[in-house]
């Protein structure tokens, strides 16, 4: 605390302890003065001081928690494209009821060939991810329907890579034995299949 003197107006540092809580005499050492000085009374603590002090101290705490949950919710909300990049953490989300499906909306049939050699279709083509970021691939349903509409053959097949890179395809091939060379129509649907490892 600060004591002034009152005749010279001198000013002297001193801990609060030094002086008796009644008050107690001082003599100014520079003009030899006497006077009376008094503690400071203490002062009620200001609430909305107390409770920025409390907020400045709670905000790395309240920061890194509200960080770390949407870091996690994140995670969960793309889980598809994270495990993609780290498959390792298939079965992790997995474990936690979490499945991993493809995302449907960015992988697209592309480059379908169909030819007839004798009783045989061979069919190529592939499976193209649309999107910038790599992509779990997806089970293909190939369905061939004669030209009335009656499924005569369905089979499921997988792509080359079971991961696609951003703006890349994986192919695909297949032979199906049909009865007789005729007119067909040949679908290639990929289907929202859960990802194992």
């Amino acid at each position: 605390m600060l004591l002034t003197c009152p005749h010279c107006t001198t000013i002297f540092r001193i801990a609060p302890e030094q002086l008796h809580p009644a008050g107690q005499t001082v003599r100014c050492s520079l003009c030899h003065h006497m006077w009376t000085a008094h503690r400071p009374a203490p002062q009620a603590p200001d609430d909305g001081a107390f409770v920025w002090h409390r907020l400045q101290a709670a905000w790395k705490p309240v920061f890194i928690s509200i960080f770390l949950l949407g870091f996690v919710t994140a995670i969960i909300a793309f889980r598809a494209t994270v495990t993609a990049y780290m498959p390792v953490l298939i079965n992790g989300f997995d474990n936690l009821g979490l499945t991993i499906r493809p995302v449907l909306t960015q992988l697209q049939v592309v480059d379908l060939n169909a030819s007839y050699s004798g009783d045989t279709l061979r069919l190529s083509g592939g499976l193209r991810n649309t999107g910038y970021w790599r992509s779990h691939a997806a089970d293909l349903r190939v369905t061939v329907q004669s030209g009335d509409g009656v499924i005569i053959n369905e089979t499921l097949l997988r792509p080359e890579t079971d991961i696609i890179a951003g703006s890349a395809a994986s192919g695909f091939f297949t032979q199906l034995t049909l009865e007789a060379a005729q007119e067909v129509q040949v679908t290639v649907t990929p289907l929202a299949n859960r990802v194992y490892r």
